[in-house]
């Protein structure tokens, strides 16, 4: 049984975003042209990610073991996926003008900008881990992790196939495109604190595995709880919504099968189960979260 409660969960939530918040506005340079539009970019959300690899390293090293150089490599995974929703976000790909409730990146600055933006969040984000990796080899290992992830066998591929969808796509296309384009980052998240803490392989096997389900449940409840458009690929276009939440029942089910031998495991236990729970609370949720 998880000691994990609500009150408790949200308290990790917070202190976690405001370490990686601290963090993050004091890697741009105030001299530099594109400060204010990268800080922009990278300020956005809950953290997730970040929050998921950092206490993934609690688990598995304690909770003293978070230090200076582990935020980085963090920063270093949000900046990824910063670069990824400014770049998402463009015309041409999805033409979105909000992002949580703020303007996206090329409507506030320009697309030339949004462009660069982009751009330089991914190349300082390895620039980070680089620098990282000459203390310490298991950065680069966590980096080349992070690397096949965002890459064209991972998110590039996901969002490929998203742009290429047809409104008739089957289950197993869009499950393909949420594996890529959305589980790939919390697969990153977990598997860059597993390798760094130099976890056996059979135990990657399950982290891998946990993170797997968890970015699909993200995923799916995400489409459960947003308002169905037939423009833009989403589970709810080729099955029915009691189906939908009975697949993210399974993905808790197999999530959990995959982590509950890890010791200190409750912020991931509850995590899952928060995404699952979220879908009983649609009627609220639909106007405080989003």
């Amino acid at each position: 049984m998880t000691k994990m409660n609500k009150e408790k969960f949200d308290k990790i939530l917070i202190a976690d975003k405001n370490i990686i918040d601290r963090a993050m506005i004091k890697k741009f340079d105030e001299d530099n042209p594109l400060s204010k539009a990268l800080i922009y970019a990278s300020d956005s959300g809950k953290r997730i990610r970040p929050v998921v690899f950092l206490e993934t390293i609690k688990m598995l090293l304690g909770e003293e073991s978070v230090d200076e150089k582990l935020i980085d490599l963090s920063l270093a995974l949000e900046m990824v996926h910063a670069y990824s929703l400014v770049h998402d976000d463009m015309p041409c790909m999805d033409n979105d003008d909000y992002r949580r409730g703020k303007l996206t990146v090329h409507k506030k600055y320009g697309e030339d900008l949004a462009i660069l933006v982009g751009d330089s969040l991914l190349s300082y984000a390895f620039e980070i881990i680089l620098d990282l990796s000459i203390y310490d080899q298991r950065f680069l290992e966590a980096g080349k992790y992070l690397a096949k992830a965002c890459g064209k066998d991972g998110m590039i591929k996901g969002q490929v196939f998203d742009i290429k969808a047809k409104k008739d796509e089957n289950i197993e296309y869009i499950l393909d495109v949420y594996k890529n384009k959305t589980a790939r980052l919390f697969m990153a998240a977990i598997m860059m604190a597993a390798l760094y803490a130099n976890v056996e392989k059979e135990k990657l096997e399950k982290l891998e595995n946990y993170a797997y389900y968890l970015g699909l449940a993200f995923q799916l409840q995400d489409d459960i709880l947003d308002k169905y458009d037939e423009f833009e690929l989403n589970i709810l276009s080729c099955i029915s919504i009691d189906d939908a939440k009975k697949l993210l029942l399974d993905f808790n089910r197999k999530a959990k099968e995959n982590i509950n031998d890890f010791k200190n495991n409750d912020f991931h236990i509850y995590l899952i189960d928060y995404l699952t729970e979220r879908i009983k609370w649609k009627n609220t949720l639909d106007k405080d979260l989003y």
